[in-house]
C-alpha cells in the first residue's frame, strides 16, 4: 500500500517533471491532476487506476521524497518547531525548504528556480494563516501531534506551486 502522502507527492512531482517548461503546459498538467485526484476521491476507479499507474511510473522519486518526509518527521522533535502539539509553521517553513533543496529528492526545476529569501517569510506567514486564522485542517497523527511528513510535502507544494509563483505574477 502506498504511503498516505504518495498521491500528494505524485501531484507535486508530475507538475514539475518537465511540465513546467511553459506556464500553459504546467497549468494544464495541474488541472489534469486536480481533476484526476478529485474523481478518484469520489470513487472513480478509472481515475484511481490512472493515479496508481502514474505513481508506479515515478516510484523511485516518490520513495526518495517519502524518505525525506519520514526523516523530517523523525527529526522534528529536536528542531523546536512545535509547541503544545501545534506546529510552528513560520519556523518550520524555511527549515523544510532548505532541507528539501539540499536533498537528493529536489526536482531539477526547483533547483533552477531556487529559493527567494525575501519570499520565504511571506510564504511561511501565508501558510501559517491558512492553518491558524482560516481554519485549514492541520495534518496530525493519531496521537494529536503534527504530522511533519505531510507538512513537509505541503510546504514544498505551497512554496513552489503557489506562493513564490503568485508573487512573481504581480
Amino acid at each position: 500500500m502506498l504511503k498516505k502522502w504518495a498521491h500528494k507527492f505524485l501531484y507535486l512531482l508530475l507538475m514539475f517533471l518537465g511540465l513546467s517548461t511553459s506556464v500553459s503546459t504546467q497549468v494544464a498538467a495541474e488541472d489534469f491532476l486536480d481533476r484526476l485526484m478529485e474523481r478518484c476521491s469520489k470513487g472513480d476507479t478509472k481515475a484511481c487506476s490512472e493515479l496508481d499507474k502514474l505513481t508506479e511510473k515515478h516510484k523511485s522519486q516518490i520513495d526518495r521524497q517519502n524518505a525525506q518526509a519520514d526523516a523530517f518527521q523523525a527529526d522534528s522533535h529536536s528542531l523546536g518547531i512545535e509547541t503544545n502539539n501545534k506546529p510552528d509553521i513560520r519556523k518550520a517553513y524555511p527549515i523544510i525548504l532548505n532541507r528539501y533543496m539540499s536533498s537528493d529528492a529536489v526536482e531539477p526545476v526547483h533547483r533552477t528556480r531556487g529559493l527567494k529569501p525575501d519570499q520565504i517569510n511571506i510564504c511561511a506567514k501565508h501558510l501559517h494563516d491558512l492553518y491558524f486564522k482560516h481554519g485549514k485542517e492541520i495534518p496530525s497523527l493519531e496521537s494529536g501531534k503534527p504530522d511533519w511528513g505531510i507538512i513537509y510535502l505541503v510546504v514544498i507544494d505551497h512554496y513552489f506551486r503557489y506562493c513564490s509563483r503568485k508573487s512573481t505574477d504581480k
